[in-house]
This record gives C-alpha cells, structure tokens and sequence, in this order.
C-alpha cells in the first residue's frame, strides 16, 4: 500500500464532521484563489489603462479612481506645496474606490493561516473525540477483565481508538496542503504584485509627467503674469502722461476762472448801477400798469352795459321768433283751405255735368217708352 492510498483510506474514515471541515478547506482555497484571481485582473486593468493613457491611446480616464488621483494631485501641485505624499494620495484612492479589492487583499492576507487553522481545528476535534474514546473504555473495564476474556476485545477497541487519531490528521494535512498550493499559486500570480506595480506606474505618472505638466503650467502662468505686470505698468505709465495733461490743462483753466473772477468783479458795480435804473422803470412800469387797470375796470363796466342790452335785443328777437312761427302755421292753415276750396270749385263743374247727362238720359228714355 502507497502513502497515497493509506491518506484515501484514511480520508473515507472521516465522520461527517470530519468531511464538513475538509469541505469548508476546499471552499477557502477555491474562493481565496477566485478572489485572488479578481483583484490581480482587476490592478492590471487599470495598469493597462493608465499605460494606455501615458501612451497617448486614451484620451482620458475612464476608471474614477484614476481620475480622482490624477485630480488630486494636480490640484496639491498647483497649491504650490513642496514634498507632495503621492503613495498617501494613491492609498487614499483606493481605499476610497476600490474598497471591494482592498477587502479581498485582507482575506488573501489570511488564507494561509485560515487553511492551516481549520485543519487544526478539525484534528482538535478528532483527537478530542478519540482520547475521549480511549477514557469510556479504560474507565469501564477493570484489571482482572483486562487480563482474562475481554483484554483482546479491549486492545481492539484501543487500537480503533488510535485509528481515530491518524484519522484526525488528514485535516490538518488537507489545510498544510491546501495552504501550501495557494501559496504556490499566489506566488505566481500574485495581486499583491499587481497592485505594486499599479503604485510604482501611479508615482511615476504622477511625479514625472503630472508634476512636469503643472510645472510647466505654473511657469506659463508666472509668465503670463509678468506680460500683464509690463502692460500694466506701461499703461499705467500712459495713464499718468493723460493725468498730467489734465492738470496742465485744469491750471489753465483754474487761470481762465481768475481772469473771469476779476471780470465779473468789475462788472459787479456796473450791474449794482444798473439795477438802480431797472428799479426807476419797474416803479414807472407799475404806475402805467396800474392806470391801465382802471381804465380796462371802466371798459368792463361798459362791456356789461353792452351785453345787457344784447341780452335784451335776444329777448326780443326770441319773442318775434315766436310770433314768426304762429304766423307761418296760420298761413299754412290757409293755404289748406284754399286748396280744399278750390278742389270743391273744380269738382262742382264736373257734377253739373254729369247730373245733366243723366237728366237728358232720364228724359230720352221717358220719350222712347210712354
């Protein structure tokens, strides 16, 4: 019998315990090495996106996480801080935006003593259970049965017992096992790798091509600003030639208010003269205007004569106006009956007329029948 087919006849030997425990090694290390397979796919994405980028592939960031770094930073380096921490600022990054690997990374970091412990734990459990074994039997069985009939029944059972035992271990081989293949496996891909290499790719991009951008940014800027301070001091230098223009010219014309000052001063006394003699023709013009209130008070007064005998002429034109009006409706009334009368005059003819036809009719009539 080979080693490998005593460990299989062992590991049939196992109880139900014994196969849930290697059951929860096995899903450890798959899940351990699916995890590590993740996170190591995962840190080499954004390698391959940032070398994509730097390259001059991608125009620009498609993972937030790279995109908040590089924003980060730039923003520190504009600041115009010195001795910036970029492994800080990438730490920060990820713990923020790739707290799913992060997670992970802690598991991978304690896979190995997780196999090895539950292995432990299920040979713990095993030889527990066997030396527990190993105490019923001793206890219940006495010396002297020991020595006659039952003493061969009794080393079988302890030696079942020690059985137990060897069969307690395969756990802990299992975990060892395991533990040394995810080891193996881990070592060569390793995501702990990736994610130095993701670091070291980061502070390069950032401390070589950022840093050289923004610096170069800064200078432009520093440029720009010494263009502005010269045109600002040239026009400055403009502004003052035009400021002292404007003072040549206000003194010329403050000169200018003196001579007019003097002027007017002067004139002052002619004004005072003649205000005396507009005084004279404004009393002369009062007492003419004052005559020719009265006379305009007399000119009313005969205006109000006038108008009062207009009002009485109206008066009596009204009053002819009436008699004019029952006048002309008499003569129409006239005018009426004379058309009737005349209408009478003219029908009487005509009447006689007709009555003396019928009269010569009446009496024609009488002759040709008597």
């Amino acid at each position: 019998m080979t080693v490998l087919d005593g460990l299989i006849s062992l590991y049939r030997q196992l109880g139900g315990v014994g196969t849930f425990i290697t059951l929860l090694i096995m899903f450890i290390f798959i899940g351990a090495s699916y995890a590590n397979t993740l996170v190591r796919r995962r840190y080499i994405s954004l390698s391959e996106e940032l070398a994509g980028y730097c390259a001059g592939d991608l125009k620009e960031f498609s993972s937030d996480m790279l995109q908040w770094i590089a924003e980060e930073y730039r923003e520190a380096a504009e600041s115009g801080l010195s001795g910036i921490n970029t492994l800080s600022i990438i730490q920060t990054g990820m713990e923020v935006c790739l707290k799913p690997c992060l997670l992970a990374e802690r598991f991978l970091k304690r896979t190995n003593s997780l196999l090895i412990t539950t292995g432990l734990f299920g040979t713990f459990i095993g030889l527990t259970y066997a030396v527990g074994n190993m105490g019923d039997i001793m206890s219940s069985t006495n010396a002297d049965t020991l020595m006659q009939e039952t003493g061969a029944d009794v080393l079988a059972l302890l030696i079942s017992s020690f059985k137990g035992m060897a069969v307690a271990f395969v756990t802990s081989l299992l975990g060892t096992g395991f533990s040394i293949l995810f080891m193996v496996t881990s070592s060569l891909f390793s995501a702990a790798a990736a994610k130095e290499l993701l670091i070291t790719q980061l502070e390069e991009y950032l401390d070589i091509k950022v840093a050289s951008e923004v610096m170069e940014q800064l200078r432009q800027d520093d440029k720009d600003g010494e263009d502005l301070v010269q045109k600002t001091a040239q026009d400055l230098g403009e502004a003052i030639g035009v400021f002292e223009q404007l003072v040549s010219g206000f003194s010329d014309c403050l000169k200018g208010l003196k001579n007019f000052n003097e002027d007017f001063s002067a004139n002052i006394g002619q004004f005072r003269a003649s205000s005396g003699y507009l005084c004279d023709s404004l009393d002369r013009t009062s007492q003419a205007i004052s005559e020719c209130g009265a006379r305009i008070s007399r000119c009313a007064e005969t205006l109000e004569g006038i108008i009062d005998e207009i009002q009485a002429s109206n008066r009596r034109l009204e009053n002819m106006t009436s008699v004019i009006s029952d006048l002309r409706i008499c003569l129409d009334d006239s005018r009426k009956d004379r058309e009737m009368f005349l209408k009478a005059v003219y029908e009487i003819p005509d009447r006689l007329l007709n009555y003396h036809e019928a009269a010569v009719a009446s009496v024609d009539r009488r002759q040709v029948n008597p």
